[in-house]
C-alpha cells in the first residue's frame, strides 16, 4: 500500500479501546521488522524516525535524514498490504515542514522548550500546513525527560496539566496530543508507573486522541489500563533497540570470525520483528487492518 494518513485509525482505535503502535526505527532493518511485524499481526503500524535518528541517518544532516527515510518508508510501505502511516517524531519547525513536504502522512512538533505563546502559535500555524496537506498533526504538552542514561529527578518532570490541556488543544487545532503522565524516554527497565487520575481527567476534557511517549519503561499493566482510559498511539522505542541489539550481540559473541553484515543484522531484525508483533498484539492492533 501506499503511505497513509494514520489519523483515521487512531480515531477508530479511541472509538473501540485499543492503540495503534508507532515503533522507532534507525535502520533499514529495524523498518523492514516493523512493517513484516505489521504485516503479519495485520495492523495498521506507525513507522517514526525522531530527530536524533534523521542526524544519524544524514551523517549529521537532519534534512538529508528526512530525504533518506522519506525514500524508505515509501518503499516499506508498499511492500505489505496493511496500513503504514510514516511519522516525524520530535521535530523542529523546519523539520516538521520539510517532513510534509517529502510525504511523511503524520508529523510531531516539539515546542517545549519555547515560550507557551510561542509554542501555541507555532503549533498552530503548523499544524494548519499540515491539514493542507492531509498530514496527521501531533504535540505534547508538559515534558517526558529524555536523560540519555543520566539520572533524573522524578520531581522536576513537568506533567501535563489538564486545565492547560483544554487550552492547547483548542488553541492549536492538533490532531493527537501527547501527555506527560510520568513516563521518561530511553528507559530499559519497566519501572514507571503512569499518573492514571491525571489522564483520566485530561480524557474527560479533551476530546482528541491521546499518546503516550516513553512506553518502554513504563509496567504494561499500566499501559494496559491507560488504553482502556484512552491512549490510542503508544510510542516504543527502546524496548526494539534493545531486542535488535541483544540478537546481534548474541551472534558475535557466539562467532568472533563473522565479518558479514547481512548475518548478524539480520538476527535484529528477527528479534526485533518479534517484539513489534508481541506490542502489537499487547495493544489490541491485531487483526484490525481487515
Amino acid at each position: 500500500m501506499t503511505l497513509q494518513n494514520v489519523l483515521p485509525w487512531i480515531l477508530r482505535a479511541q472509538r473501540e479501546g485499543w492503540a495503534v503502535g508507532a515503533f522507532n526505527a534507525n535502520t533499514l532493518e529495524q523498518v523492514q521488522s516493523i512493517v513484516l511485524a505489521a504485516q503479519a499481526e495485520t495492523a495498521p503500524a506507525i513507522l517514526q524516525v525522531s530527530h536524533r535518528a534523521l542526524t544519524y541517518i544524514g551523517s549529521g544532516n537532519e534534512i538529508r535524514g528526512l530525504k533518506y527515510i522519506a525514500a524508505i518508508g515509501k518503499v516499506a510501505a508498499e511492500s505489505v498490504t496493511v496500513p503504514i502511516a510514516l511519522h516525524l517524531d520530535h521535530g523542529t519547525e523546519s523539520e516538521v515542514l520539510q517532513a510534509i513536504a517529502l510525504g511523511f502522512t503524520s508529523v510531531m512538533f516539539d515546542g517545549d522548550k519555547l515560550p507557551c505563546e510561542e509554542n501555541v502559535s507555532t503549533t498552530k500555524r503548523l499544524c494548519e500546513t499540515a491539514h493542507s496537506n492531509e498530514v496527521c498533526m501531533e504535540a505534547e504538552l508538559g515534558e517526558v525527560p529524555k536523560p540519555d542514561g543520566k539520572a533524573y529527578d522524578e520531581s522536576a518532570i513537568a506533567l501535563t496539566q489538564p486545565d492547560e490541556a483544554v487550552q492547547f488543544v483548542e488553541s492549536t487545532g492538533i490532531d493527537t496530543f501527547a501527555v506527560a503522565l510520568g513516563s521518561v524516554h530511553g528507559l530499559k527497565t519497566k519501572q514507571i508507573s503512569l499518573d492514571l487520575d491525571r489522564l483520566k481527567t485530561i480524557r474527560e476534557c479533551v476530546s482528541v486522541p491521546l499518546v503516550l511517549h516513553g512506553s518502554s519503561g513504563v509496567s504494561d499493566k499500566d499501559i494496559e489500563q491507560g488504553v482502556t482510559l484512552g491512549l490510542c498511539k503508544v510510542n516504543v522505542a527502546t524496548q526494539l533497540s534493545q531486542a535488535f541489539t541483544e540478537a546481534i550481540r548474541e551472534v558475535l559473541n557466539r562467532d568472533d570470525e563473522v565479518v558479514d553484515p547481512r548475518k548478524y543484522l539480520a538476527s535484529g531484525r528477527d528479534a526485533q520483528l518479534e517484539v513489534v508483533r508481541e506490542r502489537i498484539r499487547f495493544f489490541g492492533a491485531s487483526g484490525k487492518a481487515r
